[in-house]
């Protein structure tokens, strides 16, 4: 049939019409990854051939009456001697509510970055990401134990709301589903076909979540401390503490000096214990006073940990230790927490009352979680992973945030998979950059020969060479 010279014609213009119209719909698409220029301003400063910097922009929801774009900042470190078929490695920090950008200012200290590219992504939320679910208020409020703390916790969640609500932020949208998603678009606007994962703490449960959602996109993991799904750790923390001391007495028992410096250690620390007051009054050693004088983190912690668990004994400098505040993006740990891990948790009802020493782990209050408002996530979401992607899991003997235990429990549904505990190892061993880098050489190791690795079943040499434990006897 002929074509009449008007339809013609209004054919040509709309043909001109989208044709100009193009570039601004492929702009506004989503996910999208917009580069940021060298020299441009920049969350890190970073600088070189290698260094690929900008912003992965998606979709806060799938509400389609959200209409918040979330710019996620995204830095790509290309490898120096890139090896064919060897997938990016993508650094997944824990938390949740960090954000890690820091890492990429170090890539010698994570040598795979030689022959395979390595990514840092600011996850959702955190701290350089737009919007920021910072909420710095939170920390000190939530760490205060003077008079009038409740009421300050609720003033700075009350005004963390109001500012996040004046931003369009949703908070129900902030989980680790939605982190995996992000991290799958990440994928997808960078054109790799795989990722290898690099994950710490709470990280591995993450990384856990994206293996279990996109099982064809990973091609390996490192998983050092290990969270996996079946972990409750407002319910276990306090029986992991108390293993973990138990552990250290042990260690002080099996070696003549220390053994004879503090004999019976084990019996005597945990009669103190269980002598003392449950509960603590103003200015009084109790259960958790005690309990929490003796750090457990570092290996300088381990050497003075007998020592302080005598003193102990005899209420001597018995005054638990200050942390300060941690450096976390409150929002985004709240919205975690408190719609993932809590509500599936026995600790929701309230206190434990039979817990080690007393001690409350809660993250956060079944009050504190209300007051933040946001709905439990899906049983489906909390599903333990099933994967056959190769993966090495590091535990530190010593973990009591993630024990080694949660390792071989992540294991079982892991089909190529090998454990190694680091004697006298703590919580993310792989990060102990004064220790002797046993954790990380591991790690760089597996992303070189994974097959290899897990069939190997002898200890390696840098868990042969780990020398015993320099107690402090006086």
């Amino acid at each position: 049939m002929a074509i009449s010279n008007q339809v013609r014609k209004a054919l040509i213009a709309l043909c001109a019409v989208l044709t100009l119209t193009a570039p601004a719909w492929s702009q506004a698409a989503l996910p999208r990854f917009e580069p940021v220029a060298e020299g441009s301003a920049f969350p890190i400063e970073v600088s070189g051939a290698r260094y690929q910097r900008g912003y992965l922009i998606v979709a806060q929801s799938d509400n389609p009456e959200d209409g918040l774009e979330l710019r996620l900042p995204v830095i790509h470190i290309r490898a120096a001697e890139p090896h064919p078929g060897l997938a990016p490695v993508l650094f997944l920090p824990g938390g949740p509510g960090v954000g890690g950008l820091s890492a990429a200012q170090y890539p010698g200290a994570y040598l795979w970055s030689v022959e395979r590219d390595f990514v840092i992504l600011g996850r959702r939320g955190t701290q350089y990401a737009e919007p920021s679910l910072r909420c710095e208020a939170i920390g000190p409020a939530l760490a205060s134990a003077k008079p009038g703390a409740e009421a300050r916790l609720e003033t700075a969640l009350q005004e963390c709301r109001a500012a996040l609500d004046a931003q369009g932020v949703r908070r129900d949208a902030y989980h680790s589903a939605a982190s995996a998603s992000d991290i799958d678009a990440l994928r997808q606007v960078l054109g790799f076909e795989q990722w290898s994962l690099f994950a710490l703490s709470y990280g591995t449960r993450l990384a856990l979540t994206y293996a279990r959602d996109y099982p064809e996109r990973v091609q390996s993991m490192v998983l050092d401390s290990p969270l996996p799904h079946s972990a409750r750790f407002d319910d276990a923390y306090p029986a992991n503490l108390e293993q973990a001391l138990r552990r250290v007495a042990q260690m002080c028992a099996a070696q003549t000096e220390c053994d004879t410096a503090f004999p019976d250690l084990e019996a005597r620390f945990f009669a103190a214990v269980e002598a003392a007051p449950r509960a603590c009054e103003a200015d009084q050693v109790c259960q958790r006073t005690l309990v929490n004088s003796v750090p457990l983190g570092s290996a300088a912690d381990l050497a003075r940990a007998p020592l302080l668990m005598d003193q102990a004994t005899r209420m001597e400098g018995a005054t638990s230790q200050s942390y300060g505040v941690s450096d976390f993006d409150w929002g985004v740990r709240l919205s975690v927490w408190c719609s993932e891990a809590l509500p599936y948790a026995q600790r929701r009802n309230g206190p434990l009352p039979d817990s080690f020493a007393g001690i409350d782990s809660a993250t956060f209050t079944p009050e504190t979680c209300e007051s933040w408002a946001v709905p439990p996530r899906p049983a489906s979401e909390v599903a333990i992973t099933t994967s056959d992607a190769p993966t090495l899991i590091l535990a530190g003997e010593l973990d009591a945030l993630t024990p080694p235990a949660w390792g071989y429990d992540a294991a079982r549904t892991l089909s190529r998979s090998r454990v190694i505990v680091l004697p006298g190892g703590f919580h993310t061993e792989s990060t102990q950059w004064d220790g002797d880098g046993c954790a990380m050489s591991l790690a760089v190791r597996f992303f070189s020969s994974h097959d290899e690795m897990i069939a190997d079943t002898s200890l390696a040499p840098c868990i042969e060479a780990r020398a015993e434990p320099a107690f402090i006897t006086r």
